[in-house]
């Protein structure tokens, strides 16, 4: 079938460290979560941009522009699973953050506001396009005239691994495209953005347990569609819910009892285990996907549009 979730959560690593275990995929999950708010602006650093931009400031306005585009169509790729629905959506939203800036509050971060935007914007393409037949695109593919969403492509790659790494993300691709659009967008924000569930529950206005509810939901269907990518992945019925029981963990909803019980069945069921190799996999291929540059068309669009932001704002009292 070609490469498999396992493979890729192991790949690069030694034999004998292989094993998916519970508590490892806890690990990199905070580690992501982790690495993901270091590319984020702090509260004091945001509100010292938006001072300086509300003041006229255009590199304070352009930074900020900047800092946010690659988040909100990252957004809009993964929510509405189309590259030109996802830069109009980015666009939309950075025009309504340099016009909005003097009446922005500060209740909670940009970036959550920004991602409330983003959404809006998806939903309202969404609508627009619900009579229009399903086209759906792999985050690689693309075309002189209709580049992919990310650019992945290394020249140095084996062309084997190339295709193998391809033929992964399509299939991670529809899996997402296929969740209803509640559970799509905790998806996108907590496992592709790396937010924590607190913050996802800010910027679509949602209790915190709701966003974990979904976010399970989320999960489990991704691992069962998944599935043939990962050998004997299917559990039989003697056996706990535990993509579920992981999911939980992950989120910090389990007692230590319950973790130490899982993490002893998962390491003595060959298929449990292949259950929370899948779910690894697919939680890090969602990973990767933040640290893709976007194609150079959608870099320079998005470019020409903040420098004519920034221009507008500038004109303005």
């Amino acid at each position: 079938m070609g490469r498999t979730l396992e493979d890729g959560a192991a790949a690069g690593r030694a034999p004998a460290a292989r094993a998916a275990t519970v508590r490892s995929l806890k690990r990199s999950l905070d580690s992501s979560t982790r690495s993901a708010a270091v590319f984020r602006l702090t509260r004091a650093e945001e509100r010292r941009l938006v001072s300086a931009a509300r003041g006229g400031e255009r590199r304070a306005l352009d930074r900020l522009l900047q800092l946010l585009s690659g988040p909100v169509y990252r957004f809009g790729r993964g929510f509405c699973g189309d590259p030109h629905d996802a830069e109009d959506v980015a666009q939309v939203t950075l025009a309504a953050l340099a016009r909005s800036l003097h009446g922005f509050r500060g209740e909670s971060s940009l970036t959550t506001w920004a991602y409330r935007v983003a959404r809006n914007a998806c939903t309202r393409q969404r609508r627009r396009r619900a009579q229009a037949p399903a086209r759906l695109e792999s985050l690689d593919a693309g075309t002189p005239a209709r580049p992919g969403a990310l650019q992945v492509a290394d020249p140095r790659e084996d062309p084997h691994r190339a295709l193998e790494r391809t033929e992964l993300r399509d299939a991670l691709q529809r899996a997402i495209a296929a969740l209803p659009p509640s559970q799509r967008e905790v998806l996108v924000l907590r496992d592709i953005e790396g937010l924590p569930a607190k913050q996802v529950g800010e910027a679509l206005r949602l209790s915190e347990r709701a966003v974990k509810s979904r976010l399970h939901r989320a999960r489990i269907a991704l691992r069962e569609r998944l599935a043939p990518y990962a050998p004997n992945a299917k559990a039989p019925p003697r056996c706990p819910d535990t993509a579920r029981l992981v999911s939980r963990y992950l989120e910090g909803e389990l007692d230590a009892e319950a973790c130490a019980k899982l993490e002893h069945h998962v390491k003595g069921c060959p298929d449990c285990g292949a259950t929370c190799a899948t779910l690894k996999g697919a939680l890090v291929t969602c990973r990767s996907w933040r640290g893709e540059k976007l194609p150079e068309r959608i870099r320079t669009s998005l470019r020409q549009a903040i420098r004519q932001l920034v221009a507008e704002a500038r004109g303005r009292p």
